[in-house]
This record gives structure tokens, sequence and C-alpha cells, in this order.
């Protein structure tokens, strides 16, 4: 385990068994069919003597740190335990790191991963991996004391005899199954990155990687074993968890979701591949210390792992779970898909659906599906749909499930979706709600704040053809993978989408510096049509002037303040680079000379629009608030007319109604009754001109209120209700 990572005893002796307690609500129990015979058989032929062997050598050679000249000898000898073992598919894998040592240097130097390969007898192409890191630290020498029995030769001798065992029993796996030392892991899992970079370039169809780290310490002969799931990854800690309950005398704790890198499996996740890591209960009093020695261990301890892991890549093989599975979400249907399963077990796939994504899924299918996919035709619109996939084998058994995927039935409506992005769980504030409501003027709207208390889910998004997404201020939530990943199926289905507001680049790609080259295919890059993103800071912009002949000049407005001394004026302004497809739209125009740092961004590109026949997008880099009320009006009128081209808006003099608001009689010259279909009690409704002023504000107790407007001039004046979540606009004449 890496010295960067230091895990106190504290952090895991105080967890007490959860085991599996949220995802047996949300995967069903894990089912216990009994022991398999054959993996019976192999476990069984585990041996403590055989380990304690190994520990012995890995201790015998004092360190076997990174960066001292022993590690070719050390990947030698283990390359000829698994020849003696009797495999010929073994080789030492050698790659090149280049490490800075304080007092030395840039160093360069060799590395060498070990790996001996099993190689499938059904589906090659399928690959399992178990293994662990071989080198070792300590803190206050590691050149010359390091015996790192523990850590991490334990898991060295845990795949060594793995190795041994399967090739004893002459098992023959479904699937390859790849034992893997590696090098380098205590300075940076330099092993196992390089190794899963070569697996991911090549595309290899890694379908679990179950590693260990720290599995011989267990002075007081505890039965508990720690094994840590991964976001995404819940079916590879499953499937261990099911082996350990079922061949072995442990019992799993589970812990939250693991986040954190501290061994070789968080590789792997992070290349999106199922991984799971198993670790000793109580943590090790002598960690990176020259006492984690053979005579602190418990070999009995390191043996049951041993065999709990054996046990997890055997049962790969009888049942594995479905991988790849996606949610493709369209107007009719939702479709679920996967990749095949090579097993020759194979009868069916079964799919389970909620409308939670935490419990309550149910089979939809009545008959096992052949295919690697499912249309899911009896879902409805304005929901979100969650699923999983499960294997059937040739005994009616049940892998356990895949990865939750979600999906939505789109079904769009013409009002406009109004997203401001927030810090934490911030509410917007009062006076940016009646600004935009003025400028949005007929167009009806819903307004969703999104931060962590209120995250959007696709099922919101599939109901609105357009989006206006905001930010307001410097500071905000970036968007994260799952919203990510929804706007793309949003695109998909043809939404469009504007944006406008401060930093778009770190909001839409997590931009940290300038200037930056936006990586194709991103949603930045491919939706929004940019290929490089700058950014002058105290450059000051006054105006953006139109680079197309349809838009308006957007002014800012001189009674907002970015900066005390310079009305009128915004900084923090990015400026875009278009890839083939982007048409600039607005160009950064400042008072000040280009030769200076206000003006040197002058002329630049800060607005970009995409009129596709698949969708269409229009980015601004600043903030809509900051402009002229009037312009900005003009602005989203001519976007929604005629760009996104869509029935939104209302004629003068008409009645209105927008999500279940209802004013009547419009005109009037007296007094109006505002009526909701539902009950908003303790909502605000205010009244404003054209102006955005607001000349009126009360609270609502009924689903019927009646608002005298006598005193009002004749003129249009916009009525709103709002409460935490929602904010139903109308507009009223007075005559």
């Amino acid at each position: 385990m890496t010295a960067d990572c230091e895990l106190p005893t504290a952090n895991f002796s105080t967890m007490k068994p959860t085991i599996i307690i949220t995802l047996t609500v949300l995967w069903l129990t894990i089912s216990s069919y009994g022991q398999n015979p054959v993996i019976q058989s192999c476990i069984a032929q585990v041996r403590s003597d055989s380990i304690l062997a190994t520990l012995e050598h890995l201790q015998g050679y004092g360190t076997r740190y990174t960066l001292v000249d022993n590690r070719k000898v050390i990947a030698t000898w283990l390359m000829n335990k698994f020849l003696f073992y009797g495999y010929s598919d073994v080789k030492i894998d050698s790659f090149q790191i280049v490490y800075n040592w304080t007092g030395i240097g840039d160093t360069t130097l060799w590395q060498y991963n070990v790996i001996c390969t099993l190689q499938g007898s059904v589906a090659p192409g399928e690959i399992c991996i178990i293994g662990g890191h071989y080198d070792s630290y300590c803190d206050n020498d590691p050149f010359t004391h390091a015996p790192g029995v523990d850590d991490n030769g334990s898991a060295v001798a845990a795949t060594l005899e793995a190795a041994r065992v399967m090739k004893l029993m002459n098992y023959q796996s479904e699937s390859t199954i790849r034992f893997i030392l590696f090098a380098g892991e205590e300075l940076g899992y330099w092993g196992s990155k390089y190794q899963v970079t070569k697996s991911a370039e090549t595309g290899e169809d890694i379908r679990l990687m179950m590693n260990m780290d720290m599995i011989a310490f267990n002075p007081d002969s505890l039965d508990e074993v720690y094994l840590f799931r991964y976001k995404g990854a819940e079916s590879a800690f499953l499937l261990a968890s099911g082996a350990f309950q079922d061949y072995t005398n442990l019992t799993v704790i589970d812990g939250p979701f693991e986040s954190q890198q501290r061994s070789d499996s968080y590789s792997y996740w992070q290349n999106g591949f199922q991984a799971t890591w198993a670790l000793e209960y109580k943590f090790n009093d002598y960690y990176h210390t020259v006492d984690d020695v053979v005579s602190n261990c418990n070999i009995g301890y390191c043996k049951e792992i041993t065999r709990g892991a054996i046990a997890t890549m055997m049962e790969m093989q009888i049942q594995p779970f479905p991988k790849v599975i996606k949610a493709q979400s369209s107007v009719d249907n939702i479709t679920i898909s996967w990749s095949s399963n090579g097993t020759s077990h194979l009868k069916g796939y079964r799919i389970y659906r909620s409308e939670n994504d935490s419990a309550g899924f149910v089979q939809i299918n009545s008959a096992l599906v052949a295919d690697t996919f499912y249309h899911d035709q009896t879902v409805e619109t304005k929901k979100n749909y969650y699923y999983y996939v499960s294997l059937v084998n040739d005994s009616l058994h049940e892998s356990v499930p895949s990865r939750i995927v979600h999906g939505a039935r789109f079904g769009f409506t013409d009002t406009l979706l109004l997203v401001a992005c927030l810090k934490d769980i911030e509410t917007t504030h009062d006076s940016i709600v009646q600004f935009y409501t003025s400028v949005l003027d007929t167009i009806p709207f819903l307004w969703f704040d999104l931060n962590k208390d209120h995250p959007l889910t696709l099922g919101t998004l599939s109901q609105y053809r357009n989006l206006l997404w905001v930010t307001n201020s410097l500071y905000f939530d970036n968007i994260t993978d799952q919203v990510s990943r929804d706007l793309e199926t949003f695109f998909e289905n043809h939404g469009n989408m504007m944006f406008a507001g401060f930093l778009p680049s770190r909001f839409l790609a997590n931009n940290t510096g300038y200037p930056l080259k936006i990586p194709d295919n991103s949603l930045f890059s491919h939706y929004f049509r940019i290929d490089s993103v700058n950014k002058k800071s105290l450059s000051l912009m006054y105006r953006a002037y139109p680079d197309e002949e349809r838009y308006d000049t957007l002014c800012v407005d001189p009674a907002k303040n970015m900066k005390s001394g310079y009305p009128g004026e915004l900084y923090n302004i990015e400026v875009f680079t278009p890839v083939p497809g982007g048409n600039p739209i607005y160009r950064f125009d400042s008072k000040y000379d280009s030769a200076t740092p206000q003006g040197s961004q002058q002329n630049k590109i800060v607005g970009m629009e995409y009129m596709g026949d698949d969708f269409k997008t229009i980015l601004l880099s600043f903030p809509l608030y900051y402009i002229d009320t009037a312009d900005a009006r003009r602005l989203m009128k001519h976007v929604i007319t005629n760009k996104f081209v869509n029935p939104l808006g209302v004629p003068e003099k008409q009645y209105f109604s927008n999500l279940n608001l209802q004013i009547f009689p419009n005109p009037s010259s007296s007094f109006i009754t505002v009526s909701l279909k539902v009950n908003y009690s303790g909502s605000t409704l205010s009244i404003f001109n054209l102006n955005g002023q607001e000349i009126l504000r009360q609270t609502i107790f009924e689903t019927k209120t009646q608002i005298d407007i006598s005193h009002l001039p004749s003129g249009i004046y916009i009525v709103r209700v709002m409460n935490e979540r929602e904010v139903k606009v109308g507009k009223i004449v007075k005559e």
C-alpha cells in the first residue's frame, strides 16, 4: 500500500460491519447457491506452508524498494515461480519511470511487472486479473530495510498460491485469468498505471480486477476482512463478497464507496474497469516499518483470504456479471444494451427496473433475454428509470447484477427550462430571478437551481426542448459526470441549449488553466464547437458586439459593477477559438487599447452558435444578468423565436397560462384573480413592470388570490409566483 495514502488503524478498526446493507436493498440479497464442488476442491489445496515459504523468501531481500538495484532480481524470481508451477505464458513486462528523489534529481529507472497468463478455453478475449504489488517501503530507510511482508508480500504469496493451485488442479478457466505482480506501487502506482494504460489502448476486454493489499496482519485472529467497492463497480464487489461468503469463514466488511487512490485496483477503476480489493480488518501496527516481518503476520488469515480470492476468480467463470451496460433514451422507449458474455454456461439475461436508484427493482422481462439488448416500451414520460441486468447460467443460478444505468422517455414541451448554476446548496437571489423574469418577458419558463441539494436528472431534461443555462457569479459547482452524460442524451434527442455565464470551460470542461485546447469529442468541443479557450483576467469588456448580422449589440448595464471603479465593465471573460461548424456571433469590445492588459482581448470571440439539424447550441462567456435588460430581452426573443424555432411566447393582450398559473380577467382595469390549480400555500406573488422593478409583493395562502391593480398605470406587467423549487410566470395587461 502506497506511502502517500497512509491508513491509520482508527480508520478501519472503528468501522462496524455493514455487509452490503444498502446494496442488499439496491441489488436484492446475494443468493447463496452452496459451494460449487470444483471451486471447493481447488481452494482445499491452498497451503499455509506454501504461503509462508514465499513470505520468508521475500523478507530475505531486506528491501524491495522501487529505487533499489535488486528489483530485476526479484522480478526474475517471481517469473521463475510461475514457470516452476508449469505455466508457459509468463513474462516480465518492463517499463521506465522518471522519479525525483530529494537531493538526487530526476532519475530514469526500469521497472518490471510480472505477468502469468492462464488462457481461457471458451472466451479467451475476456480477461480477469488477480494480483497486487510486490515492492516495499519503510519510512526510516527504504533503501536498506523494508521487509514489507504484509505490505505487500502477502498479496504476492496469495497470487502465487492461486496460480499454483489452479495449475495443480489442472483448472480450465472459461475466460483468461491473468496473474499480475505490480512494480512501483509505493511511489505512485507505476506498475498498475502502466499495465492498465496498455490494456485500455489496445482495447482489452477486462471483466474483473481482484486486487489484494495487506492481507496477513491479524494478531487477534479476527474473522473479518474488508472488501472495497468503487462507484460504478459494485458488481465486482458483490461477486467477491458472495464468494468470500460462500467459501471462507470470513465476514465481509463493506465501508463507504472507495474514492481514494491507495492501491492498484484504483488504476483499473479509473480506466472504467470493474475492480475491488481485499484488505485486512485490523490495520497493521507495523505499517512501513522494519517490523513488518513474518513473525508479525497471521498465515492462516492470509490463507483464508487467498481462498476467497481464488473462489472469486472461479465464480466469475461460472456466472459472470454483464459488462458495459448502457441505456439509450428516445421518444419511443428506453433501450438497454450490454456486452455479450462468452461463457458456455449462459442461459439468458434478466432485466430489472425501478423508478428509484436504490430500491424497488423488479424484473420486467417475462422470458429470459437471449440477445444483448432489450427495448422497454412500457415507460412513461417525465420520469427517471433505473436498470440493471443479470446473467442466468445453465443451472438457472443468477449472477450478481451489472452496474445501474438510467434513462428517460423523451416528451418535449415548449416551456423553457432555466437552469442556474450555484455553489453547494445556495438558492438564487430574488434580484437575479426578477431580472430573468423581466428578460424572458412572455416566454413561459421553469426556474431550476442546480446544486447539491437539487440535482438535475434526465427525467427533468427529457421534458424541455430548450434550455437556458446560466452562471451569474464566479463561484459555482462544476458539472458532474452524470449531468454531462445526461446532457449528451438530451442533445442526441434534438434538444437545444443556450449557456450564458462566467467561465463556461470550467463548468463544462473542468478547466483549471489557460490557454486550454479542448479535447476532441468532449461535451464542450462536440456540442458547442469549441477548439480552444483562453482568458486574460485583467481584460475589461463593456459590451459584446455582434459578429452575425441578426444579433444586436449587448451592452453591460452601467448600474452593475464587478470591480469597484469600473461600472458597466466585466472581467474574467473567456474567449474562444471555434472548430469547423462553430459560428462566431459576438466579440469582446473594450474601452481600452488592445496593447494594454485591460484591452488585451479586444475583438476576441465571446459568443458562439451551432445551428444543426441534430441539435442547436448558443454559448456566451458572460452572464446575461450583467447585460442591459432591454438588450438581453431582445436577445432571448431572437434566440427562442428565430434560432431555436419553437412556438414560445404569447401575443399582446391575450390570456396567459403558464405551468397551471391562470390570471383573469385579462386585460383588467381594477382587480385580477390569480388562480393556481394546485395549492402553493406560502408562495410569494410579485408583480413587476417591464423594467424589472418589483411594484407589489405578497404571500399567498389560497389557490385563488384577488389582487387590486386599480392604482397601476396602464400597461403590461409580469406576475410571478415563486416557491423554493419553482417559478410560475404570467403577463397581465392593465387597461
